[in-house]
Parts: C-alpha cells; structure tokens; sequence
C-alpha cells in the first residue's frame, strides 16, 4: 500500500525540496509532487511533506491550506531542530508527524509505513467512508466526504474534489449501486454529492456546489434534488 499513495512535497528551497522529492519516490512506484513557494491552489494528497528551516506565518498558512485539502491527510512535517514546531499542533492543522533534519532514510520508511498502519486501522470495516477505484494500475482511495461530484465523460467517469480531479473507466450506472445515499443524479452526465450544494438555481438549472463549482441540472432530476435537499436540511436540524 505504501507505494499506491499519493505524495507531495512543499518547500521554498528547490534544492532541498527536489531533495526530499527523490527520497519520497524511493518508496513508491508514483511520482511525488514538488510545490516550490507560497500557493493557495492545492490538489489532494495521502501524504504531504511540509518542509521548512522557518516556521513563521507564510509556513503555518500553508498547513492550514493543506489541512483544507482533506480531513484524513497525512502531513508531515520536515524541520530544522531549531524550529518551534508547536506551533503546528493546533485544531486547523493537526499534524501526522515530524521529521528532523538530518533526515535519515530509515527514519522515513518508519514514518510511512506508521501512516499506512495507521491509514488501515481507520479504513478497516469502514469501506463505505472512502471510494476507492483503479486506475492505469494504481490504487486509489477518495474519501466520500472529499467528493463534490462525479461526471461522466467519454466512457470513463470523472470525479472531482476541490482542486484535483481523477478518472477511470466506468458508467454512472454502474457507479451508482456503490455509493452512499448523499449522492444524488442531477443529470445524465453528473451525479453530486448533496452535502456539498450551496444553492439550487431553478431558473438557471443548475447547482451551486462549495467552491464555486457550478454543475447543470436536468429537468427530470428536478424534484429527486429537491427532496434529497429537503431531507438533508431537516437531517441537519434535527442534530442541532
């Protein structure tokens, strides 16, 4: 499982950042991702490498940035011994762990075979939390909650979380027994997850999802969207 997961790395250092890359990808069959200076756009990873030799405010909002990635990311951090790294453990970043520079090899196989223990015990008997899929021969795992919606698109599904999109072939028909009741047809081509609609446009027939994402809304889906709105709304009230 090691090498199915998905990696990258930010550093403002090229050098050691490119570094840190290398020594990644020796323990897995997929390309890590290297991000050099300060970005807002991220795609989701399993694990993400936060390096630094200077954990100031542009560094802790990159973390925060990361965690909004998804809830069950791996991040780690790679300092320097000088660092405050305390200052990382609060509610908005909660990281997976740390790393002290030098890094040794064998410290880091250790990190990572903790992250898909610890990845496995959470997942075992819970299935239903995450959709996992193949694709090209490398395994992956989304969690439900992380998906905003799935699109059919020339013979192969696309599914789309906030700032990275996947896709493998199949149908929405066949998709559609294995997901969990939040997700809902809204259209021949689109299937959306109804936690993440922000707003029902009937004139403009379409839905507003979080982050923006605009979908298109069929006539005959009008009133299935309707209900599974009503029905969450009132799910929501009701645990107030």
């Amino acid at each position: 499982m090691i090498n199915s997961l998905s990696y990258a790395v930010w550093d403002t250092d090229e050098r050691r950042g490119l570094s840190l890359k290398e020594r990644v990808e020796m323990f897995s069959e997929r390309e890590t991702t290297l991000y050099l200076g300060d970005l807002e756009e991220l795609a989701r990873y399993d694990v993400f490498f936060l390096s630094f030799s200077d954990s100031g405010e542009p560094v802790l909002n990159m973390a925060r940035n990361v965690r909004k990635t998804g809830e069950d990311v791996y991040m780690l951090l790679v300092s320097e011994p000088k660092c405050d790294v305390s200052k990382f453990f609060r509610p908005s970043i909660r990281p997976g762990g740390v790393l002290f520079r030098p890094l040794q090899n064998t410290h880091l196989r250790e990190m990572l075979h903790e992250v898909v223990s610890e990845m496995k015990r959470l997942t075992q008997g819970d299935d239903i939390s995450a959709f996992v899929f193949k694709s090209e021969g490398v395994s992956y795992r989304i969690p439900f909650r992380d998906i905003l919606f799935f699109e059919a698109n020339n013979k192969k599904v696309q599914i789309h979380t906030p700032g990275q999109e996947l896709g493998y072939y199949d149908s929405l028909e066949n998709l559609a027994a294995s997901l969990p009741d939040n997700f809902v047809r809204c259209h021949r081509s689109y299937m959306v997850n109804i936690q993440k609609v922000e707003e029902f446009r009937s004139c403009e027939m379409e839905l507003k999802l979080t982050g923006g994402y605009r979908i298109p809304l069929s006539r005959s889906q009008k009133n299935t969207i309707k209900s599974a709105l009503l029905k969450r709304n009132e799910e929501t009230e009701g645990a107030q």
